[in-house]
């Protein structure tokens, strides 16, 4: 009996000093879990900051550009439509692309001379129109026509195929003054419709609505049309 008691006695001692000195826990160097965020009412949360790209984007949405238009005329009745639909127009003048038709020509061509050629029978045929681009003596190029309407250049392509050629059809454009007609929106990204600058003839040339670039933005007002006295409504 006393034996065991000993041996009872001598197995506690030995598990406290494995446990105090030798054992390694079994978990060790882990960081303490971060301290979770408090919780927040919907009311009382900061409202994110916008970025810069947000705030620019926004800012090209609030405004749009109206053109180009190749004279006052055309600006001026954009001006007055968009003051009928709630807007503050403004007008500014630049230079840039304008868009002059639908150019018809044969390219390319083996030298002035074959050119002359080339001219001097499509003459004979009715395309009284052709002459030859100055400029050129290798791949001399002869026009044949530059057309308002995409049907009418269409027309003098297939007169000029029928008579053996290849001719080509291109946009054409050149450099010149030009109005546009700037307006903020009351409703960022909602532009007006483009049916409602529609000219006399049921179309403007190539006209674009586009948001604003830094030129739209700082443009000047126009002043309503004074109506001359006298003269009714």
């Amino acid at each position: 009996m006393r034996a065991l008691l000993l041996l009872l006695l001598f197995a506690n001692l030995a598990f406290f000093a494995w446990s105090r000195w030798i054992a390694v826990p079994l978990v060790t160097g882990l960081s303490p879990l971060p301290a979770a965020a408090p919780l927040v009412l919907a009311r009382e949360a900061q409202p994110t900051p916008r970025t810069a790209a947000a705030a620019e984007e926004e800012a090209l949405a609030s405004c749009v550009s109206i053109g180009p238009f190749l004279d006052l005329t055309e600006a001026a009745r954009a001006s007055t439509r968009l003051r009928e639909l709630g807007y503050g127009p403004r007008q500014r003048v630049s230079d840039g692309p304008v868009w002059s038709g639908w150019w018809v020509a044969l390219e390319r061509l083996e030298g002035r001379e074959a050119a002359e050629q080339v001219v001097a029978r499509l003459r004979q045929f009715g395309v009284t129109d052709a002459y030859i681009m100055p400029g050129e003596e290798a791949g001399v190029t002869v026009s044949l026509g530059l057309f308002s309407e995409q049907p009418r250049a269409l027309r003098r392509l297939d007169e000029v195929k029928a008579l053996g050629y290849e001719p080509v059809v291109t946009e054409r454009q050149r450099t010149g003054t030009v109005y546009w007609i700037d307006a903020d929106l009351p409703v960022p990204g909602r532009f007006p419709d483009p049916a409602s600058f529609e000219g006399e003839q049921g179309r403007i040339t190539r006209l674009e609505m586009r948001p604003c670039d830094a030129d739209g933005r700082a443009s000047q007002p126009v002043e309503p049309a004074m109506v001359p006295a006298g003269v009714p409504g």
